[in-house]
């Protein structure tokens, strides 16, 4: 038999199959380290011990998107790019908090946020809605929840132009007859021009109720965004374009994405597409890689916040990040 057929066949394949980003080559860690050589060692071994961790509880590949996290945040500290932190042991201890809480929910405790900025409160009360509108688009919810904590959390402080801000804003606007002053709206921030275009790719991938006619104007897109599941729903249509983009990936293409690394690459780029394409790092993408994971957890049981803390109602026993294979390939080696 003539080994043609199956030659061309696997050829074929492979042109169908996207090619990932290749990242640049990393650096060593130790050289990202500028400190005495007793403290430049520790924090390796602090290094090492949150990708240990990682593995331990989500699997490899986790671990793999840690530590290119990790790096790409040093070296912009490093290069005077901007970063999350001022220093790599600040970033190296914040990992550890987030771990340790990881690890906490992993194993069905109650969570420790305290220190880190999180805001369960805002996530919660909208898990289904989260995890709808992720499953609707093939997206793992956590980069879901990630966005809304960091919008959330962002919007509750006292700061330039926060979600309450916006909101008194907003209703003085419309009591004196006028258009509203945000373009963002709702759990996640999305803008309503944004929302417009999403019709074509809701459609595509079946997540558009027929029966409901499409926004057509402003005012229709700002009210459907005032809906939380909506809201998500429109985002994560926004989220998966990119997605397909980066990859590669046909705009028809609705195959499961579940990469860890869109744990950093969905919350960078919703709060900041041009830093999130620089590669840059500050705090929504860095503490959103974490938020992603953490939730990403959560979201497969019941939970409620008391104070800084997630306390566990009922956990169904979340697994690995690679407890079935990937139907994707990896965004990066």
């Amino acid at each position: 038999m003539r080994p043609w057929p199956a030659l061309v066949l696997v050829g074929l394949c492979f042109l169908v199959l996207p090619s990932p980003p290749t990242p640049p080559a990393s650096p060593s860690l130790r050289s990202l380290l500028p400190y005495p050589e007793a403290k430049r060692e520790a924090l390796v071994a602090l290094h090492l011990g949150n990708k240990a961790s990682l593995q331990l509880l989500l699997g490899e590949k986790a671990a793999r998107a840690y530590d290119r996290l990790m790096r790409l945040e040093l070296v912009n500290q490093r290069a005077g790019k901007r970063s999350a932190f001022a220093d790599p042991e600040s970033a190296l201890r914040a990992a550890r908090r987030w771990i340790q809480a990881l690890g906490q929910a992993r194993r069905g405790l109650p969570a420790n946020l305290e220190g880190l900025p999180a805001a369960p409160h805002h996530v919660l009360p909208h898990a289904q809605e989260i995890r709808a509108a992720a499953f609707a688009l093939r997206l793992p919810p956590g980069v879901l929840a990630a966005i809304v904590d960091n919008e959330q959390h962002g919007g509750d402080k006292a700061l330039g132009l926060s979600r309450g801000v916006r909101e008194v804003a907003d209703g003085m606007a419309l009591t004196l007859g006028e258009a509203p002053f945000s373009r963002t709206l709702g759990l996640a921030q999305m803008s309503w021009e944004d929302a417009l275009r999403q019709e074509e790719r809701l459609r595509l991938f079946g997540a558009w109720n027929p029966l409901r006619p499409f926004p057509r104007t402003e005012a229709e897109a700002r009210r459907a965004l005032e809906d939380p599941y909506l809201n998500l729903l429109f985002t994560a249509s926004r989220l998966r374009g990119y997605f397909n983009a980066l990859l590669g990936l046909s705009k028809e293409d609705t195959r499961p994405l579940e990469d860890p690394w869109l744990f950093y690459l969905g919350p960078a780029w919703h709060n900041h597409p041009l830093r999130a394409q620089n590669l840059e790092t500050w705090e929504d993408s860095f503490h959103g890689f974490f938020k992603g994971l953490l939730y990403q957890v959560i979201l497969e049981g019941h939970w409620q916040v008391q104070g800084h803390r997630l306390i566990p109602l009922k956990v169904f026993g979340a697994g690995s990040l690679e407890a079935r294979p990937s139907p994707t390939p990896e965004l990066y080696p």
